[in-house]
């Protein structure tokens, strides 16, 4: 509907030579809040993506994420949730969901071999039923980065798969 936008830019953020992790966490917080009142004016909430290593070495943990959003201190700026960066941490998906709760504004399915959900090696069942648990009505999104099985076969295989789980949850 076009009231989130999502933050990830991967390799875009990467620390600048002579950079402190905490001294990039101070710049974004305030470039960031910056923005925000432009996008509150606007009805748009800002969603930090943590990413994986591979994508670059800012903001790699949900925790993080949540850590700059609370920085930044705009009820617009919150939390978009990844699998496949997720998949990077060392803390189990549905945990940090869980942790997440009160940020959560979107949310990616997809999995590290960079296909979509129901087409790698993630089990789902843990990861909605969080999404269940902790009574998220966000969208969900499939995002892919191997296009190889084709379009309509990603999209009807990774939806069917979802709707199963959602039945299996019911």
């Amino acid at each position: 509907d076009g009231t989130i936008m999502v933050l990830g830019s991967p390799f875009q953020r990467n620390l600048l030579p002579g950079v402190t992790h905490d001294e990039a966490m101070d710049y974004a917080a305030q470039v960031i809040r910056a923005a925000m009142p432009v996008l509150e004016d606007c009805c748009v909430t800002l969603a930090l993506e943590p990413l994986g290593p591979k994508e670059g070495d800012f903001l790699n943990t949900a925790e993080l994420g949540i850590q700059l959003a609370e920085m930044v201190n705009s009820p617009n700026c919150r939390l978009h949730l990844d699998v496949k960066a997720m998949s990077t941490e060392s803390k189990p998906i549905p945990d940090i969901i869980r942790d997440s709760r009160d940020w959560i504004a979107h949310f990616h399915a997809n999995d590290p071999n960079l296909l979509g959900p129901g087409m790698g090696e993630v089990a789902y069942e843990p990861i909605f039923g969080a999404l269940k648990e902790i009574a998220y009505d966000g969208w969900v999104s499939v995002e892919v980065f191997d296009y190889s099985p084709g379009a309509e076969t990603i999209c009807t295989e990774s939806l069917r798969y979802m709707r199963e789980i959602e039945a299996a949850l019911a």
